[in-house]
């Protein structure tokens, strides 16, 4: 595993700096779940019964520019979420939220993107997937709209069995109208949920990337 902590201290031909920004608890307490496996002792091979906060141990970075706000959130702590928690209920990912703020009056183009190492499973012969969404203010993201219901991905599908873990990408934009003389502030929130029969999803090398560009935003 990279040390993102080494590769934030490097001086590159761009700054990353570090956050101070404090995140908000992700409620993920009381996740029963493996922390541990065949993937040099990460891989999703097995699921425990001890009932464990999932781990929120985040890395924030930020770069901001005048018209354009680059955010990151990076965790390398593996963990999975089973049904006998969650049920088919969405919930929030550990290390799966970040913070920006738009002028007021100003539009802004916001470009979301998880990535991460996932493990769909569900019992032999369901056809289960994974599901992922960002929600913006505690709310999936509602425009532009051009479907008529909330958005949301098949993060990954649960086909490949026990132990098949592999890089996954979800992305999403939003557009957002700060429509207020203040500037206005906005919670971003990774979520997950387990559908159409699976059972559990391992999360591991997750990285969270929120692109602000402000501005008129144009839709054709």
């Amino acid at each position: 595993m990279k040390d993102y902590r080494k590769v934030g201290a490097l001086t590159l031909g761009v700054i990353a700096l570090l956050a101070t920004l404090t995140p908000a608890t992700v409620s993920a307490a009381a996740t029963d779940g493996s922390n541990g496996g065949a993937q040099a002792g990460r891989g999703p091979s097995a699921i425990g019964a001890a009932e464990n906060p999932a781990p929120d141990s985040c890395l924030h970075i930020r770069q901001l520019n005048p018209d354009e706000q680059k955010y990151r959130t990076v965790s390398n702590i593996p963990f999975t979420y089973t049904s006998g928690v969650y049920g088919a209920n969405w919930f929030d990912v550990a290390c799966g939220d970040l913070f920006f703020s738009v002028p007021g009056g100003q539009q802004a183009l916001l470009d979301l993107t998880a990535v991460a190492e996932l493990d769909c499973q569900a019992p032999a012969g369901i056809d289960g997937w994974c599901g992922g969404r960002f929600l913006i203010n505690g709310l999936p993201l509602p425009w532009p709209d051009n479907t008529g219901r909330p958005d949301s991905y098949a993060w990954d599908s649960a086909h490949g069995g026990a132990v098949d873990w592999q890089a996954n990408t979800l992305a999403q934009e939003y557009v957002v109208k700060c429509d207020a003389t203040a500037q206005c502030f906005y919670r971003v929130q990774l979520q997950s949920a387990l559908l159409a029969g699976a059972t559990s999803v391992w999360i591991d090398d997750l990285t969270i990337r929120v692109d602000v560009t402000e501005g008129p935003v144009f839709i054709s």
